[in-house]
């Protein structure tokens, strides 16, 4: 999960027993600024106004530590920056601020964290300065720099200071703030603990931190490389009109579009469903051929005597029935881009004739007694590998190498899990653009499937939830019990492609992180392994 895949109308829900609004958990209490406002007023004209500033931080450093750990139980954030980046959501989600980080400088090795950024809209800059506009000395959004602290405290383990450098209630531009880590000799650090930590809150503020723990112990060891995926947090539909976000994608992409400027043939491999036809109509999109047909058969659909006739046409006798001359699809298609799925299905007498066309480009309609010349450029496809068959002797290794002069590999879903709730999103948007969306434990159960179907399968699982909840969250209830429910016979679904043993070791850890619902606590005692364990296999993913 990543900051921006955030949803506020996902993070809300109404308690089905008792009708209150919550955050994750959480009841969570609604108020205006009007009353906040008067609440602030009646603070300063009881405390004073320095002890007033003091209140309002302990008040936001107690709910940012708590919001937090509320996330973090709802959502598995692929970093720790992730994590405190959805301090953004939160906080537009309360109506209070809408944060912008200018500035983020962080060492995962040394857990040492820096940022600078913006406050656009502040309430309590707008209610203050409009109460106390001649006697504001110093910056005033109390609540908000005590909220952020306790926010990127609990995300990062350790205490954070954030601090107000300018504000508008002072007659700044504009209101903007500093955080960084302390240490234990930091002289600040005594005294911002004082100030945050109110006596009869130990215990609580205690027992978040233990709970923070757990979650963030590996975030903490995760490759630094893996920081480089917030900066794709943006636009995830490509230039392509494909919805992606997952590396392998992104270089699978672009190695098309350069192979898309060649003429040579290309053969795409992957499992049923992971949109193979999809990558031949794009690289024809880009190729110089885009103006000409796009014709696609699939050698699986057709019985081998009709598939002969359709790819290569027949004259007129050439059988009973051949009434007049039929032009093959392969001559039909001119000088566009012939697309052959399912090629592994071609009889062998196919492949011999299919071996002659790649190589003199030329075809003989059935029948006929003259060779025709052809311009068409092929792309092939298969969902089984082709080497095995090879070595099975159910496929010609000379029309395999003619082919995979371009050889395209496309991962199966369950290796691009960044994908998965971009797809999902897609496609339920696509059924009904006003739907509420999922709750993050379906969130969860999306991202912790094998999907054996890969995208045709999400596909069909989001209509099916579309259908089954049409007007609320969807929740676990409503997608398809092949999904909510798992087999308690998982290993064929598990080993359906003969996967390496680490491949199948990851998938049964996955497999029991959707059973737990998310709970690595308990996944980690039914796995027999340590939390720490856990997410390293995660993140070896």
């Amino acid at each position: 999960m990543r900051s921006s895949d955030l949803s506020i109308v996902e993070l809300l829900k109404i308690d089905p027993k008792k009708g209150f609004p919550l955050f994750g958990s959480h009841r969570i209490i609604v108020t205006g600024i009007a009353s906040l406002r008067r609440f602030g007023d009646d603070l300063n004209q009881g405390l004073g106004l320095d002890r007033m500033r003091i209140v309002l931080s302990r008040l936001g450093y107690e709910n940012g530590l708590t919001a937090a750990t509320i996330l973090a139980d709802m959502y598995h954030f692929d970093t720790q920056l992730e994590w405190f980046q959805s301090s953004k959501i939160l906080m537009k989600m309360s109506g209070i601020v809408d944060q912008e980080i200018t500035d983020l400088d962080y060492d995962p090795a040394q857990n040492h964290i820096q940022f600078k950024g913006i406050w656009h809209d502040s309430f309590e800059a707008l209610n203050f300065s409009t109460l106390y506009a001649d006697s504001i000395t110093h910056p005033i959004c109390c609540l908000l720099t005590g909220l952020l602290s306790g926010y990127a405290s609990g995300v990062f383990g350790k205490t954070i200071l954030v601090k107000e450098t300018s504000c508008i209630a002072q007659g700044h531009p504009s209101c903007t703030f500093e955080g960084y880590s302390l240490t234990e000799q930091d002289e600040e650090l005594s005294t911002f603990l004082k100030s945050m930590t109110l006596d009869p809150l130990d215990e609580d503020i205690a027992r978040l931190k233990a709970e923070l723990q757990k979650s963030r112990e590996a975030l903490m060891k995760r490759d630094a490389e893996i920081e480089r995926l917030k900066k794709q947090s943006g636009n995830s539909r490509s230039p392509s009109g494909m919805i992606y976000r997952s590396k392998s994608m992104e270089n699978l992409i672009d190695f098309a579009g350069k192979i898309a400027l060649t003429d040579s043939p290309v053969l795409i491999q992957g499992e049923s469903g992971t949109g193979k036809e999809l990558i031949a109509r794009f690289i024809h999109q880009q190729s110089n051929r885009s103006n000409d047909p796009f014709v696609a058969v699939n050698c699986a659909a057709l019985p081998a005597n009709l598939l002969e006739s359709e790819l290569f046409g027949y004259v007129k006798g050439a059988f009973t029935g051949a009434d007049t001359h039929k032009k093959g699809l392969l001559l039909e298609a001119g000088k566009g881009t012939f697309f052959l799925d399912e090629v592994s299905e071609l009889p062998m007498v196919l492949q011999a004739k299919l071996l002659r066309v790649l190589q003199e480009k030329e075809i003989r309609p059935v029948g006929g007694v003259r060779n025709i010349p052809i311009q068409v450029r092929i792309i092939a496809a298969s969902n089984r590998d082709l080497k095995q068959m090879i070595e099975k002797g159910a496929f010609r290794e000379d029309l395999f190498y003619r082919l995979a002069v371009f050889p395209l590999n496309i991962d199966p879903l369950r290796r691009r899990k960044d994908d998965i709730l971009i797809l999902a999103r897609h496609f339920l948007n696509r059924v009904k653009a006003s739907h509420p969306g999922f709750t993050p434990e379906a969130v969860r159960c999306l991202e912790t499937h094998s999907w054996p179907g890969n995208i045709r399968e999400l596909e069909n699982c989001i209509e099916y939830a579309s259908v089954t909840a049409p007007n609320e969250k969807i929740t676990t209830n409503h997608l398809p019990p092949s999904i909510s429910q798992p087999s308690t016979n998982i290993l064929p679904t598990l080993s359906s492609d003969m996967p390496t043993l680490k491949e199948l070791e990851q998938r049964y850890t996955q497999f029991i992180l959707e059973h737990t619902q998310g709970n690595k606590s308990e996944a980690s005692r039914i796995l027999g392994i340590g939390v720490t364990t856990l997410w390293r296999h995660l993140q070896s993913r």
